[in-house]
């Protein structure tokens, strides 16, 4: 009895210990990820002589090595679209002609970002939309219109999902000129350009993500991880992690200290040593039903701000657009027969307050809390 009492003790505080170990890592500001050598996906030669990387004249993208890592990313939600009527034929800018990339599948680009915002807003995109500099949207020279980018922010590991609809930067060598939320999302007004990191999102009818790693999409297709083995395996390559990833582990694993201790003052010997190696398990595996118990988790014991409902799905996201630069937690659509409710959350306990009082601060006075 005791042996036991002690080894789930020692495992607990050990969980206990490594989600403060984490959770302080996460906190941490300033901190510049690895920025690969340009070099490596731009400005080489194929054998055609070809360019990698965008641009004019004859350019090619330089193709993607791994799957792309869209979990807790803000941004647009991809989704399978037909090319523009308008914005993809090859055209000539400034006295230089640019390819638009036809059939992408694959691109990856290191290099400079810039971004666009009041002096553009209302005006017509290159396929012919009208820009919202709130949005999440881009400009790109050669990509098909329209097409989604994870864009990371190499300074400081900030990543958002853009929709490319217009045409630039035609400034310098900046490889994307985004929308001022894009922008925001990942940090980078002040400064005005950053070193980024552009992976290309390859949907395909069916809004099937055919290069993702594993997405929160609905009908992607793709597992769900478990919140501890992804926030884990975002440190490890140097990426910090969503605030919900980080919600979702810390949630994890107070309540699994919590139904241990109700364990250990209920059960014999026998019954707590299978407990601790199922609390293992559940804790350090992946799958897809782990990822909704731990979600399931995350809204027994959080809640969310409810800040604006609409009967149109378009008024709805354009208010999710807006805000989600305001804020580090989710902000999700969320379809209730005819209506669009916007909500903020997972949110934890005591942060609802605060979350609360901002949402109304930003010009939505009815917003409330939803438990």
């Amino acid at each position: 009895m005791h042996s036991t009492f002690y080894k789930t003790t020692a495992l607990l505080s050990a969980l206990t210990l490594s989600l403060s170990l984490i959770l302080t890592g996460c906190s941490s500001s300033g901190e510049s990820l690895p920025i690969p050598d340009i070099n490596a996906t731009h400005g080489m030669k194929d054998d055609s002589g070809a360019t990698y990387g965008s641009g004019p004249n004859h350019t090619r993208p330089y193709p993607q090595s791994e799957e792309v890592n869209l979990n807790g990313v803000p941004g647009v939600t991809p989704k399978y679209e037909p090319l523009s009527r308008g914005g993809n034929k090859d055209y000539r800018v400034l006295g230089k002609d640019y390819e638009v990339w036809k059939n992408c599948s694959s691109y990856l680009e290191v290099g400079t970002a810039s971004w666009y915002g009041p002096g553009f807003h209302g005006n017509k995109t290159s396929n012919g939309e009208v820009y919202n500099q709130k949005g999440y949207s881009a400009a790109h020279k050669n990509l098909p219109l329209p097409s989604y980018l994870k864009v990371t922010n190499l300074e400081n590991g900030k990543a958002v999902v853009v929709r490319v609809n217009d045409r630039g930067p035609f400034h310098g060598s900046r490889i994307i000129d985004l929308s001022e939320g894009a922008a925001r999302a990942i940090d980078m007004t002040a400064k005005g350009t950053a070193k980024v990191k552009l992976e290309y999102i390859n949907v395909r009818e069916g809004n099937v993500i055919a290069n993702v790693a594993h997405t929160s999409l609905p009908g992607s297709g793709s597992a769900n991880r478990d919140s501890i083995r992804e926030l884990i395996e975002n440190l490890k390559e140097g990426k910090k992690p969503s605030a919900a990833t980080t919600v979702a582990a810390a949630v994890t694993v107070a309540k699994a200290v919590s139904a241990a201790s109700d364990a250990l003052e209920q059960a014999d010997s026998s019954p707590q040593v299978s407990y601790v190696n199922s609390l293992e398990q559940n804790l350090l595996t992946t799958g897809s039903t782990a990822g909704t118990t731990t979600m399931a988790a995350v809204n027994d014991v959080t809640g969310t701000v409810q800040i604006f409902t609409s009967g149109s799905s378009e008024r709805a996201q354009d208010v999710r657009s807006t805000l989600q630069p305001s804020t580090a937690y989710p902000v999700e659509v969320i379809a209730e027969g005819n209506l669009y409710r916007v909500r903020v959350g997972p949110v934890p306990e005591g942060q609802l307050d605060s979350v609360l009082t901002q949402m109304r601060s930003l010009g939505y006075p009815d917003a409330f809390i939803r438990r």
